[in-house]
């Protein structure tokens, strides 16, 4: 079968979901904060949130957990492997953070390779212990800064535009998260890993940075430089870095290739323990001599940003590279 019309048949197959990402995209600027904002060296002033700022989600496979904050009720989603009740073992742990305009029920749906792989993958460094704990936060409804790259508009995000985590509401809401699963007493403290999705993906880079002495490492998949982030950029901060796996798609409407790639090159000039991985349209490993596409439509371009890599690329791409990198 032709690119071509796999590319079609591939793009029939999620045309409903098309059409919704699709007009949140084409109306981006209708669903953004009016004006500039005034620009600090901790990047926006917080995003302006809207009502209902947040909402429960089902976690079908998962159980529900929940925190007042500020007077608004934040929600994770937590689903544990089956192995967690068969003794006094401690887990793995990866904190996904789901993309802009979905919620942590995608996890179980668009995510629902990862959730599979929970149940038995053995990311733990003990010889013996397999799955992990998935880790599923919700960010909250908001509108989003106008830039001069590609958005969704009003819906869920996380707030990547401000970098000061001692007042990233939502910086805070992962931590309290985290230190209730933590609480446990299920968690193997040294293998807390984040993982993001688009507008998570930046999200999870910026969290990792901020609490390098507690994760290990980090996955993006369609995320990009979140310190590079319009309308105001900051300068990336100094520290360990972070072990971070990139999963990038070589045709992409919100995480252009151009951009990956340029992004890619600033961690390999600092030297930063990276491994890239690009993926081809239908989401598997495309190999090291990959090349951006050079005609790459916008279909094309919101399907390969909204389908997931496969099962296979998640394991040994992202999943053998946390195992490689506990906390020392």
């Amino acid at each position: 079968m032709s690119l071509e019309r796999l590319e079609h048949r591939a793009c029939f197959r999620t045309l409903v979901p098309l059409i919704s990402f699709t007009f949140a995209a084409v109306v981006n600027a209708a669903g953004a904060v009016g004006g500039q904002p005034t620009c600090s060296a901790t990047g926006t002033p917080p995003l302006q949130t809207v009502e209902p700022v947040t909402e429960r989600p089902s976690c079908k496979d998962g159980q529900v957990l929940s925190f007042d904050q500020n007077g608004v009720t934040r929600y994770a989603c937590l689903s544990l492997p089956p192995h967690t009740a068969a003794g006094a073992m401690k887990w793995p742990m990866i904190v996904y953070l789901h993309g802009s305009m979905t919620t942590p029920d995608s996890l179980y749906r668009d995510g629902r390779a990862l959730y599979e792989l929970s149940r038995d993958y053995p990311l733990s460094a003990h010889v013996g212990t397999k799955g992990f704990i998935l880790l599923a936060p919700e960010g909250r409804r908001a509108k989003p800064w106008a830039s001069d790259s590609p958005h969704t508009g009003t819906g869920f995000h996380w707030d990547e535009w401000q970098r000061d985590p001692s007042k990233n509401l939502d910086v805070q809401a992962i931590d309290h998260f985290i230190d209730q699963v933590v609480a446990m007493g299920l968690v193997d403290a040294k293998q807390i890993y984040v993982f993001g999705w688009s507008n998570g993906a930046n999200m999870a880079v910026l969290y990792g940075a901020w609490r390098a002495d507690r994760i290990a490492a980090v996955g993006q998949y369609a995320g990009a430089d979140p310190w590079q982030r319009t309308p105001c950029p900051v300068d990336m901060p100094q520290g360990r870095q972070v072990p971070l796996t990139l999963l990038r798609n070589m045709c992409d409407a919100l995480a252009t290739c151009s951009v990956t790639s340029s992004w890619s090159d600033t961690l390999d000039k600092q030297h930063w323990p990276l491994r890239r991985v690009d993926l081809s349209l239908d989401g598997k490993d495309a190999g090291p001599n990959a090349q951006c596409v050079l005609r790459c439509g916008k279909a094309r371009g919101l399907y390969e940003h909204i389908r997931w890599p496969q099962e296979t690329v998640l394991a040994d791409g992202m999943l053998e590279f946390f195992k490689e990198h506990p906390l020392p």
